[in-house]
């Protein structure tokens, strides 16, 4: 049957939306008793016409057909001038019947190596042909049908030892060849270009198989540093050899400026327990050819399972990336660290060209009603989580990571663009593997297409008790509202809001309150995002002397660190980290963006102020409670304070702490205010100012405090 195609000018086009229904999107005048059909040139299948609908620029046909269309092969609606128009798969991948019938359970997809045989899985059900294009060297290629399997699986089992071979798939989809890279891929070219095929255990580093993480803890026992690779050792006084690189954390022994230390052994030193890397997988704003002059925080993904090559030694190495990573990795699970892996499962660099639209297009992302990509992300682009082979994708790939790289938690960007189902399953898979991984998220609201009630964000945070997340309320009440300057906060002078301040404080986790537990809110006022503290305090007050910044940062800091829930710091807030004023340094360049050791040098005794504050929190059960009935008992709001002041008690038993009693006292207002002590017995001032003693700086039995500007004061009873 053939058939001559439809003329261009007449613009046509034809979707599959659901297994028996065609959508005629025309932009040219057609009768509307016009007779169409489809056909695959060796059946004919009528159309039926149930509808239609005029837009601005074009009218819809709504048509039936009389049967269900096998979804993987070519089809052609016919025009009744004998015209055809290429049928393409529409709304039909997004509808709960194609999950259905195509839900892939298996944990096989990508290319699974073997010196014998390389098998390669993907999953294309829409595909009417899918191709293996192997590269045996950089110029020899071979192309391998693949064969269709279960639900929509292509497989393709190649002879021999392929190890470092390259390697892409030439899916026949919607009338179009698109050549799409494995979004299992495991390893790629420079830049992405190709996949690899690895073995993966060439790339395992020396006393691999020995590495452990550190003792299991919960999640009040932790204490998180935010870090970027790249930042972390650039700077040229840091003392690091391999800058920007994965490698710059295996060094031991660095040193900057003044003698102070740097690197792995200054992070073991500050006593922080996880560190959370920004992006590190594959990613798409920087040419790994120039990675020592280009930056970027990293959030634009390429490729989900394969470390980012610029922060390699060789990028143009497949094993490189991954030897050097997983070094990193070691490096800090020996110096008693853990990792926490930022993961950007909500969008992709580029919806058009990504593996995912390739292979499976429209299926793997969010669209309204009228075919448009929904934008929450503010990228272009949302990734549909609560399709089953997009849950799978990100399960799998988390999984993976765990498993091969040995990572210990996963912080997921944008986390309300996911529905809570995907988000409970993916602890639940996680738990299985390591019973104290740490999940975290940015629980926003974003506007997104999915139901309100299945978006997993802080206001659901009871639906989904094994997740932590960003506390904006914290965050907010401490330093102010990032978004309105006139919002100020509690460290610059705002007492109006000292009840939600203490709810926060204390975990929110009463009957009513947004968590389960202290656990799921991690109490921060600075991360990678936004102006730094020390930039937006200097916007605020503008004509304060440094040293009275510096005590506005560190009461914030010290509200962080002793409020229950999950100390999250990002690096370099210890000794004031400045960014020149740059409030979103995403792509701003090592000179804004780099550690300034310089700084930490200068301000040694503020970091060793901020260690000892830490190191307090780790010695003493009665700052990490957990429980909601405890806290209940344990800890109560101060009232009577001077103005200016906020502070609370916690009393804890023998069981619980040697400290029986601890007052903490915080002086938002630049003056000195005098605090009446509670009855009986004396006290003994561990923190006071910017000095700290855990076995107490003096006891006093006068009854009153004087608690400095704008300062921190610690008092404490020991249990007799």
């Amino acid at each position: 049957m053939n058939h001559k195609p439809i003329a261009e000018a007449e613009r046509i086009e034809a979707y599959l939306d659901t297994f028996t229904m065609v959508t005629l999107v025309i932009f040219t005048e057609v009768p509307r008793e016009a007779y169409f059909y489809v056909t695959d040139h060796e059946r004919v299948y009528p159309l039926k016409k149930i509808s239609e609908q005029r837009l601005e620029d074009r009218l819809l046909f709504h048509m039936v057909l009389d049967q269900k269309l096998p979804i993987y092969r070519d089809y052609w609606v016919v025009y009744p001038d004998g015209g055809e128009i290429p049928l393409k798969t529409g709304a039909v991948v997004r509808t709960k019947e194609f999950d259905e019938i195509f839900a892939y359970e298996k944990k096989d997809l990508g290319a699974v190596y073997s010196p014998e045989k390389t098998v390669f899985k993907v999953w294309a059900p829409t595909a009417s042909t899918v191709r293996l294009k192997l590269f045996t060297s950089a110029s020899t290629a071979f192309e391998h049908p693949m064969k269709l399997g279960d639900r929509g699986v292509w497989e393709a089992e190649i002879a021999g030892d392929h190890h470092l071979h390259e390697y892409c798939y030439l899916v026949r989809v919607n009338h179009t060849v698109n050549e799409a890279i494995d979004p299992y891929a495991k390893a790629v070219t420079v830049n992405g270009k190709r996949g690899v095929v690895i073995d993966l255990n060439k790339t395992n580093p020396e006393g691999w198989e020995t590495v452990n993480s550190p003792l299991p803890l919960k999640k009040t026992d932790s204490i998180i540093y935010e870090l970027h690779v790249r930042d972390f050792s650039v700077h040229p006084l840091s003392g690091m050899k391999h800058k920007g690189k994965y490698m710059a954390f295996t060094e031991k022994g660095t040193s900057g400026p003044g003698h102070t230390t740097t690197g792995i052994d200054y992070l073991k030193n500050l006593g922080v327990t996880h560190v959370q890397l920004l992006p590190v997988n594959d990613y798409g704003s920087i040419d790994e050819t120039k990675s020592d002059t280009e930056y970027n925080w990293g959030y634009d993904p390429l490729h989900f399972n394969v470390p980012e090559g610029s922060y390699a030694t060789d990028p143009a190495d497949p094993v490189s990336r991954i030897k050097e990573y997983k070094a990193l990795i070691a490096s800090l699970h020996n110096n008693g660290l853990r990792l926490i892996m930022d993961v950007v499962y909500n969008h992709v660099f580029i919806r058009e060209t990504s593996n995912f639209e390739k292979i499976v297009p429209g299926y793997y992302f969010r669209f309204d009603y009228g075919g448009n990509p929904v934008n929450g992300t503010g990228v272009g682009n949302d990734t549909a989580s609560e399709r089953f082979m997009m849950r799978k994708f990100i399960i799998d790939s988390v999984l993976y990571w765990t498993e091969e790289y040995k990572v210990d938690g996963f912080r997921f960007d944008l986390m309300g663009i996911h529905d809570i189902i995907t988000m409970n399953e993916t602890y639940k898979e996680l738990a299985k593997i390591n019973s104290s991984v740490f999940i975290l998220g940015e629980g926003w609201k974003m506007n997104t297409w999915l139901d309100e009630d299945q978006k997993a964000c802080i206001d659901s945070a009871r639906r989904m008790p094994g997740i932590s997340f960003f506390n904006d309320r914290f965050r907010d009440l401490v330093k102010g509202n990032i978004f309105h300057a006139a919002n100020e906060g509690f460290i610059n002078g705002d007492t109006s809001q000292i009840e939600r301040l203490y709810e926060n404080v204390s975990g929110n986790s009463k009957e009513h309150g947004l968590f389960n537990t202290p656990g799921q809110s991690i109490n921060y006022i600075e991360c990678h995002d936004n102006h730094t503290l020390w930039d937006r305090l200097l916007t605020l007050h503008p004509n304060e002397d440094e040293t009275v910044l510096r005590k506005r940062h560190l009461l914030g800091t010290a509200l962080t660190i002793f409020s229950l829930g999950v100390p999250f710091l990002h690096a370099g807030q210890e000794f004031f980290r400045s960014k020149q004023g740059d409030g979103n340094s995403y792509k701003s360049g090592d000179s804004i963006n780099r550690l300034d050791w310089e700084r930490r040098s200068k301000f040694e005794k503020d970091v060793q102020y901020v260690t000892e504050l830490l190191q307090i929190r780790k010695n003493h059960p009665a700052f990490r409670l957990d429980e909601p009935e405890t806290i209940e008992h344990s800890l109560s709001l101060l009232d009577g304070l001077p103005e200016g002041m906020f502070g609370f008690r916690i009393k804890s038993s023998e069981r619980v702490d040697t400290w029986k009693d601890i007052l903490l006292l915080y002086n938002s207002h630049p003056s000195e205010k005098v605090y009446q002590l509670p009855s009986p017995g004396d006290w003994t001032v561990t923190a006071e100012a910017l000095e700290v003693k855990e076995d107490g700086l003096y006891k006093t039995d006068s009854g009153t405090l004087l608690i400095p500007p704008l300062g921190f004061t610690m008092a404490v009873q020991s249990a007799e």
